[in-house]
């Protein structure tokens, strides 16, 4: 694609004296081509049916939100500012001003135009020479979501609320029933005595303090109830949607703000409702070419959807997907699945065993001398190397618990110098894989230098980006709510980092 100013929309004429005051390398040009690439009539066509709207075309809120992200994740609120205040986005704009409610709305119903310009900032830095798709690494982190645990609720606070909104909603049908036509305005009569009134107050506030702890309502749960005095059955609906919710997780509480979100444990250690971020880099200059969140707390069932995603994306830009190319992750994703998976699909991968996390961060490798992590296997032989130079040799395969198995050991042991420490009670020292096959090959692959030199790679590809949109575009808790809404945030990120990139190689190139 070739990246020019030729393509004005003759809805969004723009002033020519405005591109005077504006630098030709600003980077409001190069977003502009960006999102009059991304084909909007459909979306136009859609919203134009809609009635008491004023119609902004597409392609101008695409621009907007595209140049946001660009300047490191921009509210709705500053980009309606700046549409007032900075020439690019008054350039971008066509010298009109949508109200951040607008732009908002935008980023919640068009998140399929969203998907199309993550791929689109793919296809660019395709044509760009940017993308290799030799080396992709897979990482996850987790985002605190718009939520606290001080709104959390479970079964119980739900099943008190929902029966005060059935009771509430029964008495006004009552009520309604009883009055007919009445207004119902008039005043109880347990009111209209003081001293009854002081008796009834009486009453409400023993009964509050003598519930058991189990009994008694949060304070979240007092102020969504607080709410359904003027909709109850909305509220209601609410609550009702909150128990599903909670049945579908299959935990002990959920967020009332946002019941998609769940609790997970940062690496400062805190637990918290976060979301579980998911990126898929090329290693040649860091572009993500896959991005998706989940509510999982693991990083065990990400890696296909990544990759697949992954292969998606590429799709629609390679007349053939590079087939073979490496994928590198942590421990986390060391499950049997993903290993067949890889495996199957004739990757070449790099995932990282729990022996070779554990020696990259030294844990306990001094103070364990003979633990299975200071045993080295040697593909050449077949055979595990003790710390003192003797081999293991196999003499067992079996099935344990319908999981295949193999032994390791050799009866040296019984005359080495060093039997009661590294035995113990045991006559020998038996070392044994266990697990899928697949699992098993990928550990010992990770026991050769070459590979451990491969997967180095990894940390240069896959941090990078993370620690762009936490430290240079803020990105520190969601501002969204509801998995679907997160995932699009989130791809907005990921957008406005390939978008940098991009900009900053081309102008490089250019230079």
């Amino acid at each position: 694609m070739v990246l020019r100013d030729d393509t004005i929309n003759q809805t969004m004429l723009v002033p020519m004296d405005l591109r005077k005051l504006i630098p030709k390398d600003h980077p409001c040009y190069f977003i502009k081509n960006v999102a009059d690439h991304i084909d909007c009539s459909k979306a136009n066509r859609e919203f134009a049916d809609t009635p008491g709207e004023f119609a902004y075309p597409r392609e101008l809120l695409l621009r907007l939100v595209l140049m946001s992200v660009f300047d490191g994740g921009l509210s709705s609120r500053e980009i309606e500012r700046r549409t007032q205040t900075d020439v690019g986005y008054m350039y971008l704009a066509g010298m009109q001003h949508p109200s951040y409610r607008t732009i908002l709305r935008f980023k919640r119903d068009y998140s399929d135009l969203i998907d199309e310009a993550f791929k689109m900032t793919i296809k660019i830095a395709t044509e760009e020479d940017l993308v290799k798709i030799h080396h992709v690494s897979v990482d996850g982190t987790k985002i605190k979501a718009k939520t606290s645990i001080n709104k959390l609720t479970n079964e119980q606070q739900l099943k008190i609320m929902k029966q005060h909104l059935e009771k509430s909603i029964k008495l006004d049908e009552e009520e309604n029933e009883e009055l007919g036509e009445e207004s119902g305005n008039s005043v109880p009569e347990t009111l209209t005595d003081e001293e009854k009134f002081k008796e009834v107050f009486k009453k409400v506030n023993k009964s509050s303090k003598d519930d058991r702890n189990k009994d008694k309502l949060r304070a979240s749960s007092k102020k969504l109830l607080k709410q359904a005095e003027e909709n109850p059955e909305k509220i209601l609906k609410k609550v009702e949607t909150l128990e599903e919710k909670l049945n579908e997780s299959e935990k002990d509480v959920i967020s009332i703000n946002d019941p998609d979100a769940r609790f997970m444990k940062n690496k400062k250690g805190r637990w918290e409702f976060d979301y579980n971020a998911q990126i898929a880099v090329d290693e040649h200059k860091g572009i993500i070419i896959a991005s998706h969140v989940t509510n999982n707390p693991s990083d065990h069932h990400e890696l296909i959807p990544a990759i697949e995603q992954v292969k998606s994306n590429l799709s629609e830009i390679y007349n053939e997907i590079p087939s073979n190319f490496q994928v590198s992750a942590d421990n986390g994703y060391s499950t049997d699945i993903n290993t067949e998976y890889l495996e199957q699909e004739g990757l070449d991968g790099y995932i990282s065993s729990r022996k070779f996390s554990r020696k990259e961060k030294k844990y306990n490798l001094t103070e364990k001398p003979f633990s299975k992590d200071n045993f080295n296997y040697d593909n050449e032989i077949k055979t595990y190397i003790c710390p003192l130079g003797q081999p293991l040799y196999c003499v067992k395969e079996y099935e344990y618990k319908n999981k295949p198995r193999i032994a390791y050991w050799t009866k040296e042991c019984k005359s080495c110098s060093v039997q009661e420490y590294c035995v113990k009670s045991q006559r020998y020292k038996t070392i044994s894989d266990y697990g899928n096959p697949s699992k098993i090959r990928m550990q010992r692959k990770m026991e050769t230098s070459e590979a451990q030199e491969i997967y180095k790679l990894r940390s240069k590809t896959v941090e990078l980006p993370f620690a762009n949109m936490k430290q240079n575009m803020h990105l520190t808790e969601f501002t969204t709510t509801g998995l679907k809404q997160v995932n699009t945030e989130f791809k907005l990120y990921a957008i406005g980092h390939n978008l940098k990139r991009i900009y900053n190689e081309i102008n490089m190139k250019n230079n």
